[in-house]
């Protein structure tokens, strides 16, 4: 007893939670040890009666005397509760009997009755934790409710968490199957206990608590049987909350609007007894009219379709008012504005639709759905010949018709007929549009309804099998047909195309529940060729008549013919074929501007409509043309390309545009097998054991004999894997290879293999390649094939000077691991980067060994400093980088030949750099003695090193398994940058030249790091743009060139920094303003060699200044404001119009610094 008490007196007297739980926990462990012996339990209980001795009366009396006392009092009444709450928490729960139990419900219990100033929140979490007890009885959650329903008056003077405790005590009980059924025994349907609850609980407002006691509404609701009038006070206790919001709190809160809302709605919901209440009232707040926001029309809408879909025995609880709801709700859609409730009134009238079908395994009458359907049926058909009201009216009929599919079957031919009807005296093309529009919607419907058939009832598939069709088979010839050969109105031929590829899609059960097409393969093709024409009739147009040409149709012919050829998959041939003969009929040797264009619009169209998506297979009434495959289109395509080229001997633009679209075909290929199989399924689909080049070299012939067949793969291949069968991605990699293996095969010396051919041909080996797993890559050599070009030694090599783009595009695609070969010491890839002999040729030669060097520096697969790869990784930077040092002096070497050398030598290292190769700190001492040289050439390299921090993004990125560390640009920045800033800083003891130089190297390669990696130096590095920007035109210094890219340079860091620390441009205002404004006042456009950098020079100046008021205060500006806006006056008048526009805008900035 001593024990207790005392445990009981520190629990009071302390405040730490942590000390109270310690001691609760000693507590339950006295009892736990006695296996709750009566005197034990008794001495724990009466542990706290020193504190239990005032009576109600005692305490408001003290109370209203403003005796300090009695507040204490209550406050440590509350907390000695609290010690015996606590201890139940951490009690075991099967300790205690069930006369134990008895009794500490009725301790408790009694605390609601006399005791309402303190221990109601300790009283309740005791309650909660005697209610989890093991030997809690059904029967004493009865005296549990009587006892807390005893407050009344005095719930709602409680704090919200009191209350939240007792509404979880509530939730826990009538959520108890045993204590509810003892609920229900004892007070029948009067539910005595529930108006006792509605009584107590009716003023809450706390969105905590109301979450809980719309759960406790709920359930009373739905578990128990109350009267109708019960249910009518009940309904009347939620119903006061609708709508409910929720205001805005400083303090979230976990809680917000729609959970309220959607908690109320469930209240609505629950069970059909509501329907009589809540139909009509719900009714009654819709038709309020302007009074009601859109939120809350919404909300409306919401909680009907939440009653129809949860009510049961929808005959009793959903008709008697369904002509109620669709007359209010059928203007909402007739007149109504807002999309957000159109759709919502849309899904009320679905979902009265769907219950009245029945579900999965019930169906219900179907005089149920008729009569609603008749409802409907007449009062919108007669809309369908009022263009004002033609979309309204088919939207609300399409909803009803097409909701299920005994809807569909019992109507869809009323409801086509009436449509036709219409079609054949429509009011306006308007009209006629949204009729179609309508008939479109229809059969895009059926496709849905046909695809699902078998998630729903059983009953509905054999509706689909007996469906009359021969209302929709009549379509073509007697709507479709007459409207696109009558119509020249482009929005309603644009619907009969859409509509004709619907018409082709659908499909049809026979009696044995074979899938097949719904319409004939001769209207397939009928269709098909009827739509050709409109693809291929800017072929024959001239530039002339291409001026009233609207594209829109030919766009929308486009998503038709795929559609087509998806179901219908014969199609996609007569499409190619049409489309090759009308190529083929044109002279290409010198074509319009018009007709390339033409040329590139439709063979993209082409490859989309054949492989953006995996085409089905389904039965039509004529033998196919060939066996059906996953990839028959897309091998039909290959073919096609592999027979068009080449166009002609003197367009390579042509040409270009037909690899172009060879590249586009396999970009949407792989998409749709991702979207078809999912990205991450795919990837064991990209690797193979066997060496698929080795396989080709087995075929015979050349490859372009390959092509007599119309088709790349043998039938036994193509459709040996089905159309759900993710084998197609391996097939698809495997023919994507094989066809980009024999362009590089077919890049001959007579060929007409341009630059641009060239590019996109690499572009498309890249593709390929880089899909191929990392295994498949080894075991084809793909990195020796990308010297060789697929070629033997007997074959003739490409003789293009921009072969190196081929090379370039294999290696992009490559794995890093897939690489290791070419890091052989005196191996043909160090020997091509190596090689100088051909950098003066051209620039573009240059470019193309940079890009090899990049990606051989970056990914080259992680290995010992020892081993021979590494040697030749670090004997071919080591050699660029000596490159540079030697020429860098050299009166032997022309700039254009040292610009060649340092781009190939810069891009090299940049690789390195990329991936963070020790190797390149051992080689940032030489590049910084290279571009310090007072020779013209290190002012070249100066500007170059901004490529060590930026290198070709279209070699190197993730895609192409490049080598990219996280940091790398932080990395260089401290290695490459940090230690020049000394150096860079002007002095009476340095050569002007070399700091010149040193500044431009820094500002070469900060400007293409982010702010957070150079942040630390703003301050250094302000006093370089300063100094950049009033130097511009010292050319005893800098060239003209490189002070122009040096100025550029600043100012575009200037921007980064204002963006980002505004403040740190405080201190150099003056210099910053003057700078900016003596660069636009000195960059005119005079000189046409550097017209673009002056005229970006004048545009970002005008940007920094432009930016100053806007992140800066106004205080700071003041006194440059008059000048600063004289200037901006006339530099609106700048002849660029960029340029104007930026004046524009800093003027409008500046004005507001007064």
């Amino acid at each position: 007893m001593a024990q207790f008490k005392q445990w009981a007196l520190e629990y009071v007297l302390a405040d730490d939670e942590p000390v109270q739980l310690e001691l609760t926990k000693k507590a339950a462990k006295e009892l736990e040890d006695s296996r709750a012996s009566s005197t034990v339990v008794g001495n724990w209980a009466a542990s706290v009666h020193q504190w239990m001795t005032l009576t109600h009366s005692n305490d408001d009396d003290q109370m209203e005397d403003g005796d300090e006392g009695a507040s204490g009092d209550i406050i440590s009444r509350a907390k000695a509760l609290s010690f015996l709450a606590g201890t139940l928490e951490v009690l075991d729960k099967t300790i205690l009997r069930p006369d134990q139990v008895q009794r500490l419900i009725g301790f408790f219990g009694a605390m609601f009755s006399y005791d309402h100033k303190a221990g109601i929140t300790a009283s309740a979490k005791a309650l909660r934790q005697l209610y989890s007890m093991k030997n809690f009885k059904p029967e004493m959650g009865i005296k549990v409710l009587e006892d807390v329903c005893k407050l009344k008056e005095d719930f709602r003077l409680q704090t919200a968490v009191t209350r939240l405790e007792i509404y979880e005590l509530f939730l826990s009980l009538v959520e108890d199957s045993a204590v509810s059924s003892e609920l229900q025994h004892k007070y029948g349907s009067s539910c005595g206990f529930a108006l006792d609850l509605l009584q107590l609980c009716s003023s809450e407002r706390d969105p905590r608590n109301l979450m809980i006691w719309f759960k406790v509404i709920r359930r009373l609701l739905a578990e128990f049987s109350p009267s109708p009038e019960v249910t009518g006070e009940i309904f009347k206790a939620f119903s006061a909350y609708f709508p409910i919001s929720l205001r805005s709190s400083v303090t979230p809160i976990g809680i917000t609007a729609e959970d309220l809302k959607e908690a109320v709605r469930n209240c609505f919901s629950s069970n059909q007894r509501v329907a009589p209440f809540a139909f009509p009232f719900l009714m009654q707040k819709l038709d309020q009219g302007d009074a009601v926001t859109v939120a809350v029309k919404v909300d409306i809408l919401r909680t009907i379709k939440a009653c129809i879909e949860a009510y049961e025995n929808p005959q009793v609880s959903v008709v008697p008012y369904i002509e109620k709801i669709w007359g209010s709700l059928k203007y909402e859609v007739r007149n109504g504005e807002v999309k957000e409730t159109i759709d919502a009134t849309l899904e009320v009238l679905r979902a009265i639709a769907r219950k009245l079908d029945g579900s999965k395994t019930h169906k219900q009458e179907v005089a149920l759905l008729r009569n609603y359907i008749d409802l409907v049926f007449g009062d919108c058909k007669d809309d369908l010949s009022n263009p004002t009201y033609t979309k309204q009216a088919g939207l609300l009929l399409m909803t009803v018709v097409t909701a299920n599919i005994r809807g569909y079957v019992l109507y869809n031919a009323g409801f086509i007929e009436i449509i036709r009807q219409n079609l054949r005296q429509p009011k306006s093309s308007t009209h006629t549009r949204d009729l179609l529009l309508l008939l479109n919607s229809i059969l895009k419907t059926r496709i849905e309804l046909f695809k699902n058939r078998k998630d729903g009832h059983t009953e509905d598939e054999e509706q689909l099998r007996a469906e009359t069709r021969t209302h929709i088979l009549s379509l073509f010839h007697d709507v479709y047909l007459p409207v696109w050969t009558g119509s020249e109105e482009i929005d309603v031929l644009k619907q009969v195309a859409l509509g004709l590829g619907l018409l082709v899609r659908q499909q049809a059960l026979d009696a044995e529940g074979a899938v097949s097409l719904l319409c004939s393969g001769a209207i397939c093709v009928e269709i098909c060729k009827l739509l050709i024409v409109t693809l291929v009739k800017p072929l024959t147009l001239s530039s002339n008549d291409n001026q009233s040409h609207d594209a829109t149709l030919e766009d929308d012919v486009v998503l038709a013919l795929r559609t087509i050829v998806m179901s219908y998959t014969d199609g996609y041939g007569w499409i190619i074929r049409s489309a090759r003969k009308e190529i083929k009929k044109r002279d290409w040797a010198s074509p319009s501007e018009y007709s390339l264009e033409a040329l590139k619009v439709l063979l993209s169209r082409l490859a989309f409509i054949g492989c953006s998506e995996i085409p089905t297979e389904v039965n039509s009434d004529t033998e196919p043309e060939n066996p059906y495959s996953p990839l028959r289109h897309y091998d039909a395509w290959l073919w096609t390309l592999v027979y068009l080229f080449p166009l002609s001997l003197q367009s390579v633009t042509a040409d270009s545009y037909i690899l172009s679209s060879l590249h586009a075909a396999v970009i949407w290929f792989r998409d749709a097998c991702e979207a078809k199989y999912r990205a991450s399924a795919l990837a064991q689909y990209s690797d193979s054991d066997k060496n698929w080049l080795a396989e080709f070299e087995q075929l015979p012939g050349t490859f372009f004999d390959q092509v007599e067949s119309a088709a790349m793969l043998p039938d036994e291949i193509a459709s040996s894997f089905g159309e759900d069968d993710p084998e197609t991605y391996r097939q698809f990699l495997r023919l994507s290879l094989f066809i980009v293996r024999g362009f590089y095969k077919g890049a001959t010396a007579e060929a007409p293999w341009s630059e641009q051919a060239l590019a996109q041909l690499a572009q498309t080996a890249a593709l390929v390649v880089q899909n191929l797993s990392e295994k498949l890559q080894v075991s084809c050599n793909l990195a020796q094939e990308a010297f060789s070009l697929f070629k033997t030694s007997e074959e003739k090599p490409c003789a293009s000077p921009f072969s190196g783009l081929l090379t370039v595009g294999i290696l992009q695609g490559l794995h890093p691991g897939a690489m290791t070969g070419l890091y052989q010491p005196g191996g043909v890839a160090e020997k091509f980067i190596c090689d100088t002999s051909d950098l003066g040729s051209s620039p573009r030669a240059s470019d193309i060994k940079a890009a090899v060097g990049t990606i051989y520096s970056n990914k080259y697969p992680a290995g010992p400093a020892t081993s021979e790869e590494y040697q030749t990784l670090k004997r071919v930077l080591e050699f660029w980088t000596n490159k540079i040092k030697e020429s860098v002096t050299s009166s032997d070497i022309d700039s254009d030949s040292f610009n060649s050398l340092t781009n190939v030598a810069m891009h090299t290292i940049a690789g390195a750099v990329a991936r963070q190769e020790k190797l390149v700190l051992d080689l940032i001492p030489v590049l910084h003695e290279a571009a310090g040289s007072p020779n013209p050439n290190g002012e070249i390299v100066a500007r170059s090193l901004g490529v060590l921090v930026q290198p070709n993004s279209e070699v190197l990125n993730k895609e192409t398994h490049a080598n990219i560390k996280r940091f790398y640009k932080q990395w260089a920045y401290n290695f490459l940058v940090r230690p020049l800033y000394d150096l860079a800083r002007p002095g009476s003891d340095k050569d002007p030249k070399t700091t010149a130089r040193y500044s431009i190297m820094i500002l070469s390669v900060v400007k293409n790091c982010p702010f957070t990696i150079y942040q630390d130096d703003v301050e250094s590095l302000l006093r370089l743009l300063v100094t950049a920007l009033s130097n511009k035109k010292d050319d005893s210094v800098l060239s003209e060139e490189a002070a122009q890219a040096q100025v550029i340079a600043a100012l575009e860091i200037l921007v980064d920094i204002l963006a980002n620390e505004p403040s740190a441009l405080k201190g150099f205002l003056k210099e910053i303003i003057g700078g900016t404004t003596k660069v636009y006042q000195e960059s005119t456009p005079s000189n046409k060699t550097l017209h673009r950098a002056l005229t970006t020079c004048r545009k970002l100046s005008l940007q920094v200044i432009g930016a100053l008021p806007k992140t800066l205060e106004e205080r700071y500006l003041l006194p440059f404001s008059r000048p600063t806006q004289r200037m901006l006056a006339l530099a609106c008048g700048d002849p660029v119009r960029k340029v104007r526009e930026a004046a524009r805008s800093a003027r409008a900035n500046w004005a507001k610094v007064v």
